[in-house]
């Protein structure tokens, strides 16, 4: 019997199989990105699941794991730090990445993985004249990807943002022209109480195709696009595909004849619960800014309004809100009486909508303004055309 484990153990081995592509025969750096600060400069790039398996010879997308390619060149006199944290608060290091790939009865195949991933590396120290390259393990994102490159010396921090799409996954929006949706305007104010007037002529839910219908409530309106979705990224949304299960969960909802034209989702520690933003860009522009109108819901939970407080203190917390408000949405449905989605999903909530708008630099809670708006909760009754202030 010991011998066949043995033997067992053997053939094993001998099958593991870990042949990696040299990198100079990929061509993921076609696709560097570069930002440069006062003479430091970083470049990234983001691997394809199937880039990724050549490049290290094992599918890292099945653990989670996801390189990031980083060059970093300082031209400055200082030494600097590259603070893994700030890429990725759980990154992994390389052998950590290494271990959690390793063969059953790898042996000597693993040891050679290790020594492999090891020499990727990036490394850490960012010495004055020094050029740095090498990979960074993080989580896997979906979509895009926040890149955030945080250097480190005495008295001197330099922080580099990008964002990244990953290769070979296409969001929803990646196949629209979101342009020409946000070229439409019908409705252009710099005047808050005229926003608020121009807001409380959206309609309340989200419809059929057709524009019948009411689904979900639109509880939330977000100012300024691109920061908008810059704040779900850099907070850990996921970009969202509105595939065949997520329609189980939540329905098929439209809004000016358009399913949604941006999607975020996030899961909780369970798989089953998932935070689901809808937004649509909405012919309303303020100060310049688009404006984005959305449905914020929990698969598993009826009460919106605790779906879109998250949202609002995920994105507050994280520094991403410039301005707060809230005007008039679906009007108040009691958990009694509660209404239904297109799913079939009940919902209740107080009847209002969040308005957020989102600042390009961080702002602390302390610093957000309020928008001067008084709102009072009003039952929604079948049959109301609107909703009042």
């Amino acid at each position: 019997m010991r011998f066949l484990v043995i033997a067992v153990a053997l053939v094993a081995s001998a099958c593991a199989s870990f042949d990696p592509v040299p990198l100079e025969q990929l061509a993921f750096r076609d696709r560097l990105q570069t930002e440069e600060q006062d003479g430091l400069r970083v470049s990234v790039a983001v691997l394809s699941r199937e880039v990724a398996r050549q490049a290290f010879g094992v599918n890292l997308q099945k653990r989670g794991i996801q390189p990031v390619w980083i060059e970093i060149e300082n031209r400055t006199d200082k030494n600097f730090w590259f603070m893994m944290t700030g890429l990725d608060p759980n990154y992994f290091s390389a052998h950590e990445a290494a271990y959690m790939n390793h063969f059953r009865f790898g042996g000597q195949t693993n040891k050679e993985m290790d020594a492999y991933f090891s020499e990727l590396d990036l490394e850490r120290d960012i010495n004055a004249g020094a050029m740095r390259m090498g990979f960074a393990f993080a989580n896997e994102t979906i979509g895009t990807k926040e890149v955030r490159v945080r250097l480190y010396s005495n008295k001197d921090v330099r922080t580099f943002e990008f964002f990244v799409s990953i290769p070979g996954v296409v969001s929803e929006w990646d196949q629209k022209d979101l342009k020409v949706i946000a070229d439409h305007v019908e409705i252009d104010t710099d005047d808050d109480q005229e926003l608020r007037e121009a807001l409380l002529t959206l309609p309340c839910c989200t419809q059929r195709e057709n524009g019948t219908g009411e689904g979900d409530p639109l509880n939330i309106v977000l100012i300024r696009g691109i920061p908008a979705l810059k704040a779900f990224i850099a907070t850990g949304w996921d970009e969202a595909i509105f595939q065949k299960d997520f329609r189980a969960l939540f329905g098929a909802t439209y809004l000016y004849g358009r399913p949604p034209d941006i999607q975020f989702q996030k899961s909780r520690r369970r798989v089953d619960s998932i935070n689901l933003v809808q937004l649509w860009i909405t012919p309303i522009r303020y100060q310049g800014d688009v404006v984005l109108v959305g449905s914020v819901s929990r698969n598993i939970d009826p009460n919106v309004d605790e779906a879109v407080q998250y949202v609002a203190e995920d994105l507050a917390t994280a520094g991403m809100v410039e301005n707060f408000g809230m005007v008039g949405g679906v009007g108040a449905v009691s958990r009694d009486e509660p209404r239904q989605n297109f799913a079939n999903a009940p919902y209740w909530t107080a009847g209002g909508r969040t308005v957020l708008r989102i600042s390009t630099d961080p702002v602390e809670l302390t610093d957000i303004d309020f928008f001067d708006w008084q709102w009072e909760r009003r039952v929604r009754r079948a049959g109301d055309e609107g909703i009042e202030p």
